[in-house]
């Protein structure tokens, strides 16, 4: 299973989702079995040498028929997924007989929730007692090795852009209309008050002072900055969720509070969606729920970096059980600015499939990126083929977002299709980077959906759209609704692009 962050870039959990999620990154490249093998002898010991060819009774192929049945019993960490809301009796016997087989070094970890039961659990099982488990237990959709992820990287543009002031109105008067004059044109083009407008003659970014006022948003990525003044200046709650197994010997769960990608991807998508200077939602709440990653050392590429299956799965449990437990909602909207590849195993793929089910039934607001593969020269990729997006087939309130350019030109390597719901701007923007208060320019569907997200939480915050959008189980279809009645395209023939209903200030 692949996860790539969608921006220029090619885990994305997506409730998937991404589990991820998040991210950065993009997409379809499986982790080969040689290296994924490589990892995990490194992890859990190597298979024992050849034994000594002391006899002439003992042949290379003897020792190879050893070895090969010696690996194939070796203990590796497994994912075992019940199908949704089992019941507690089938669960528990699940548990018992698991107990019984995992391996002590490897201690078994689980999520559930109370209206989907458990989630999932891990634990280190030889194939032999992953097999037998699976036969015993009907209600297992999946009994299998908890697979790597790569995290990999696509075009990332170099940063080209100096650092300035930002300047934040503050207003005690709920309502009013701020005019931010130094936002950038990407931001500018959100309130762009109709096509006969001239982008350049944007003089300001128009919005309501609410601005997300009382919403969450969780960005489930690879950090943020915590350094930058994208965060220090933006009023907001925030705080910090660390998915992962603590049990897993192959990584370490990474509980620092800092943008882990190298290509400042979390950083961006925060400052895109909650940002004082490049944020929509500018007095939102933020959670930042991140991706738990290692390096892994048998790669040629020392920046390469990895998940596991079960921490995106992790993350999105952990995005559900804040929600219920914060009491959130209709006031909370999820980002997953990453991807999964369509070759996921199903069982996985419905469990992400049911997270996301089950947060659009609480009434939380779920926002994906549509992905970043499609082939500018040959046309290829062009329709959406990787989660979570690929689940607004049947999830139809989920909200699926490409990028364009501030004009509204779709962005050539944007997946679309049927299942694109919007775009925003995501060609060449400028954005938070991951250190210091610098800023760097991007490209990718990553950046456009965490505008989107942002959008969401502007419109739940304020009080005339109240009693329009917060309705028992509907308030993710009525903001998918509001957001796509406003949006327009900014070029004939071209994709709707978002707007928030306000209006810029021209140049005369």
């Amino acid at each position: 299973m692949t996860l790539h962050h969608l921006f220029a870039v090619r885990f994305t959990v997506l409730v998937l989702v991404a589990i991820p999620l998040a991210c950065t990154s993009p997409l379809d490249l499986p982790i080969s079995k040689a290296k994924g093998q490589r990892l995990e002898n490194r992890a859990f010991g190597l298979p024992p040498s050849p034994l000594p060819n002391e006899s002439s009774d003992v042949t290379e192929s003897d020792d190879t028929a050893l070895n090969d049945a010696q690996a194939e019993q070796k203990p590796l960490p497994h994912l075992i997924l019940p199908a949704t809301r089992s019941s507690k009796d089938d669960t528990d016997r699940v548990y018992t007989d698991l107990v019984s087989k995992a391996k002590d070094t490897h201690p078994i970890f689980s999520k559930s929730d109370d209206n989907l039961g458990v989630i999932f659990w891990t634990a280190l099982l030889t194939p032999s007692d992953a097999d037998e488990l699976k036969r015993n237990h009907p209600i297992l959709t999946s009994v299998a090795e908890d697979k790597i992820i790569p995290l990999e990287q696509l075009h990332d543009p170099e940063p080209g852009f100096e650092k300035r002031t930002i300047v934040h109105r503050k207003r005690d008067e709920p309502g009013e209309v701020i005019k931010q004059s130094n936002a950038p044109q990407q931001l500018k083009v959100i309130s762009q008050p109709g096509k006969e407008v001239k982008v350049g003659d944007l003089r300001n970014f128009a919005y309501r002072e609410e601005a997300g006022r009382g919403v969450t948003v969780y960005i489930f990525d690879e950090g943020a900055n915590k350094q930058h003044s994208e965060w220090t200046g933006q009023p907001g709650a925030k705080k910090w969720i660390f998915p992962g197994n603590p049990n897993d010997p192959r990584y370490t769960i990474d509980t620092t509070e800092t943008d882990k990608s190298e290509t400042s991807h979390g950083s961006c998508v925060y400052s895109m969606a909650v940002g004082p200077r490049f944020g929509v939602a500018k007095n939102a709440d933020v959670v930042i729920v991140k991706h738990a990653i290692f390096n892994r050392e048998d790669s040629d590429d020392s920046d390469e970096e990895d998940t596991v299956e079960s921490a995106t799965l992790d993350g999105m449990a952990m995005i559900l059980a804040d929600v219920k437990g914060s009491e959130l909602k209709k006031k909370a909207v999820v980002n997953l600015s990453f991807g999964v590849s369509e070759d996921i195993e199903d069982a996985s793929r419905d469990k992400i499939h049911d997270l996301i089910e089950e947060l659009l039934a609480n009434d939380v607001v779920v926002v994906t990126a549509s992905g970043n593969e499609r082939n500018s020269e040959t046309g290829a990729r062009s329709d959406i083929d990787d989660y979570p997006a690929l689940f607004r087939e049947d999830i139809q309130e989920m909200i699926v977002v490409g990028a364009t350019n501030n004009e509204g030109t779709t962005w050539p390597s944007t997946q679309g299709g049927d299942l694109l719901d919007l775009s925003g701007p995501g060609d060449s923007i400028v954005c938070a980077k991951r250190e210091g208060d610098g800023l760097t320019i991007k490209s990718g569907t990553s950046y456009a959906a965490a505008s989107v997200s942002g959008l969401a939480a502007y419109f739940l915050s304020l009080p005339e759209l109240s009693d329009r959008l917060k309705v028992d189980g509907k308030t993710a279809q009525n903001v998918k609704d509001i957001i796509l009645e406003k949006a327009y395209p900014r070029i004939d023939g071209e994709v709707k692009v978002l707007y928030n209903n306000e209006k810029s200030d021209l140049n005369t």
